[in-house]
């Protein structure tokens, strides 16, 4: 087992551990040849599941990496620690990082050079502790099946929907999240004395696959909304995604079952339907169920 490359852009890299950091206190990362994975699977009581993806060549260059196992490598880490070595890492002169050993124990390690205000060479190592999991180990974490949603649709702009959730969270433990399919979509907490609700308009739909027949509802209009209540902590966490400065970001609404927010990461500035895969260099793909 080899992994070896140079880290060009440690401030992508930094920007989605951060957008993570609230989820769980540690993660998955999974190593392959064309992408970098990372997997967050909260506690029970949560149900939220983080499954990313970022290119390789929007991250690193020069890079080497063998296994046994398809050329792949996972490991477990302590978002904590990884998150603290990529913040000695930004502005670096260079920053190497690679799977080594220390007294027997595997570590995911950063070694940073940069240069002191007279001149000097400066080289910082940090070590990431690491346990390397085996592809048995990795099959039993599966990215969830989920029905065919009802409803998906483009999602405001996440500064937008932060504000409104800084206003409410404290309001309720639930929020309702609503959209139907003629570019609308509804945000709303309720409790004995308050009930309040935030409307979007003018959003964009996404067209179902032209292969494929939109899943039918009896009796409901493009009008109508589709809803789906869950934690209002878990929504507060997805908010974390704005660390990656989406590019775009898509709500899918799957009644009495879950509600899926893919966050795209591309360049600068929020795009539309059409932009969505346009020099987008990975994703972020939050799945929170329905809280009963």
């Amino acid at each position: 087992m080899r992994f070896r490359t140079l880290l060009s852009n440690p401030n992508l890299l930094l920007r989605v551990v951060q957008s993570i950091d609230k989820l769980s206190k540690s993660a998955v990362l999974k190593l392959t040849a064309e992408k970098l994975h990372i997997v967050v699977i909260t506690d029970i009581g949560s149900g939220l599941q983080l499954w990313s993806d970022v290119a390789v060549n929007a991250l690193f260059t020069d890079y080497q990496i063998e296994s046994l196992h398809n050329n792949e490598i996972y490991l477990e880490f302590s978002i904590d620690n990884l998150q603290r070595a990529l913040k000695s890492a930004q502005g670096a002169l260079k920053t190497t990082l690679k799977l080594t050993k220390k007294q027997g124990l595997p570590i995911l390690s950063l070694i940073i050079q940069n240069q002191s205000t007279t001149g000097r060479e400066i080289t910082l190592c940090q070590d990431v502790p690491v346990r390397v999991m085996t592809p048995l180990q990795m099959e039993a974490i599966r990215e969830p099946l989920v029905p065919d949603s009802q409803v998906h649709i483009m999602m405001p702009p996440l500064n937008s929907l932060r504000s409104i959730a800084e206003r409410i969270k404290s309001m309720g433990d639930r929020v309702a999240v609503s959209a139907n399919r003629e570019g609308a979509m509804k945000i709303r907490v309720a409790n004995d004395l308050v009930d309040i609700t935030a409307f979007f308009r003018g959003l964009e739909n996404l067209a179902y696959d032209s292969t494929q027949d939109p899943p039918t509802q009896p009796d409901r209009e493009p009008g109508d909304f589709y809803t789906a209540v869950v934690d209002m902590k878990n929504f507060i966490r997805f908010l974390q995604s704005y660390h990656v400065a989406p590019k775009n970001i898509v709500c899918c609404i799957i009644e009495h079952h879950a509600v899926v927010f893919y966050v795209y990461i591309g360049s600068a500035g929020y795009g539309g339907v059409s932009e969505i895969n346009d020099q987008a260099c990975g994703s972020l793909t939050y799945f929170i169920p329905v809280r009963q």
